[in-house]
């Protein structure tokens, strides 16, 4: 037979049997090796000549630019943080110190090293803050003039009420205040039933001298609808702040109604450079101009006669200071502040007081003479000098600050303390004494202050329990509170 049994095959013969039969399993074996090796060569070869897909390249956003570096650590750390967003706040300074007792809940995120911190001395404390108040006011309040640089934020009010000798209770109450004034402001955004272009004024000069305009957060709708009370009304009188068309009303009130609106819209202006206003404060500002009398004081009904009227005279005054401080240019405004200060010097006496249509001079318009002399150019004319002195020794001798007392004088110690403050020194330092916590103690609860019992003259406002009242003595005591920042003394 010419077939072996299968036992008796060598091996090596039996083996290239197998391997012919199984040929074609052979070949799919080396194809499949083939690609798998190619495969894996591709993908080699792509890793490494092919960016990141995070790689900034050239184009798009950044154009030509590098690639940003990685930000530091401590930012990485921060980013993996939640954000949690803050309420907005009120432009208020905080300046009490709070303590609490040891067991503290601590939600916040603890620094991995303790950083020590060297503590700061007086003077390094000042320098710290009187940098923050400036760069605040350079930031919120670009144009700001510099002596309305110290209203402006939160920061800028502290410093300068931690120089000048503010308490914690000042600004609480200036608080108060301005929160009485915005529950009780008019539908139309006036103040008052009655001497409502005054009220409007003062109110709006209140908010003013705390820095807030109609972008704060608290007080920035009542503002607004002030302001666009006035600008409405004066546009309807053509500049006529008293709101009349012919004359300047009835009675001696005209006068001042226009100068303290205007005194209000033209500190606005200086702030803002609300376009809106411009003419309107050009218009408002000339009948001042051109009201002025011979003697270089103005009068009631803005009358041309002899002896003017220092009270009169000094809202006028006011109102073209602020008007200055605009840098608008209006016409004859310096010239006439200059011919004023001849009407003080005519009014003044030997001592120092100031009288209302001449000398002897009153307590109660000494601090109007001084502080008019002093706002232009005047710091350091003699007449100041001497009229603080005066002012000094008369409270101390024979009219004490005392808010419920017999001499109570609000007008008085409205232009006094503004006098003080700018003078400085011991005269600063015994007004401040006697009037702050005075002012601040009388406040009511609800944030007004109550009628006084002054005897002084053209005194009803400060007596009379409704009405324009308690607008007017709430509105006085907010602008003497906030005299530690509203206008900052221009010698120092």
């Amino acid at each position: 037979m010419d077939d072996a049994p299968e036992k008796s095959k060598s091996f090596s013969k039996r083996l290239q049997e197998r391997i012919a039969a199984s040929r074609f399993l052979s070949i799919s074996l080396l194809l499949h090796a083939i690609v798998v090796i190619l495969g894996g060569s591709v993908v080699l070869f792509k890793a490494y000549v092919e960016p990141s897909d995070f790689e900034a390249a050239g184009g798009g956003l950044v154009g030509d630019e590098q690639a940003a570096a990685a930000p530091p650590e401590e930012m990485q750390e921060m980013a993996s943080e939640a954000f949690v967003q803050e309420q907005p706040t009120v432009n208020a300074p905080t300046m009490d110190v709070i303590t609490t007792n040891n067991s503290l809940q601590t939600n916040f995120k603890m620094a991995s090293v303790p950083t020590p911190v060297k503590p700061l001395n007086t003077g390094d404390l000042t320098k710290t803050m009187t940098e923050a108040a400036k760069s605040a006011a350079r930031g919120m309040a670009k144009g700001v003039p510099g002596s309305m640089a110290g209203r402006m934020g939160g920061t800028a009010r502290a410093s300068a009420m931690m120089k000048a000798g503010g308490k914690e209770k000042a600004e609480k109450a200036v608080m108060a205040g301005l929160r009485w004034l915005k529950q009780h402001q008019n539908e139309d955004g006036s103040w008052a039933e009655e001497n409502r272009p005054a009220m409007t004024g003062f109110a709006i000069l209140s908010f003013l001298g705390h820095g807030e305009l109609p972008d704060s957060v608290e007080f920035g709708q009542t503002v607004k609808k002030g302001l666009d009370w006035l600008l409405a009304k004066g546009t309807e009188f053509q500049g006529r702040m008293s709101m009349t068309r012919d004359g300047w009303g009835g009675g001696n009130q005209g006068v001042y109604e226009h100068a303290i609106a205007t005194y209000a819209m033209c500190e606005y202006f200086s702030m803002t450079k609300d376009e809106r206003f411009a003419e309107l404060v050009k218009q408002a500002v000339g009948y001042i101009v051109e009201g002025q009398a011979p003697d270089g004081g103005w009068q009631y009904s803005y009358a041309k006669g002899p002896n003017s009227d220092t009270s009169v005279s000094g809202w006028q005054i006011q109102a073209l200071k602020a008007a200055h401080l605009t840098g608008a240019g209006i016409p004859g405004v310096d010239e006439a502040l200059d011919r004023a200060m001849l009407n003080l010097k005519r009014v003044q006496s030997e001592d120092g007081s100031f009288g209302y249509r001449e000398p002897p001079g009153k307590y109660s318009l000494t601090g109007v003479g001084v502080l008019c002399t002093y706002f232009w150019k005047q710091e350091k004319d003699k007449g100041v000098r001497d009229g603080i002195e005066y002012m000094i020794r008369t409270t101390d001798d024979k009219f004490p600050v005392k808010y419920k007392g017999k001499d109570a004088d609000l007008y008085a110690w409205y232009y006094n303390t503004q006098a003080c403050l700018m003078f400085g020194g011991s005269a600063w330092s015994k007004w401040n004494r006697w009037f702050q916590d005075e002012i601040a103690d009388a406040q009511s609860p609800d944030g007004s202050w109550p009628p006084v019992n002054s005897p002084a003259a053209g005194a009803e406002l400060q007596k009379k329990p409704d009405g324009a009242g308690p607008y007017y003595r709430t509105t006085l005591c907010i602008l003497m509170l906030e005299v530690f920042y509203r206008y900052m003394p221009i010698n120092k």
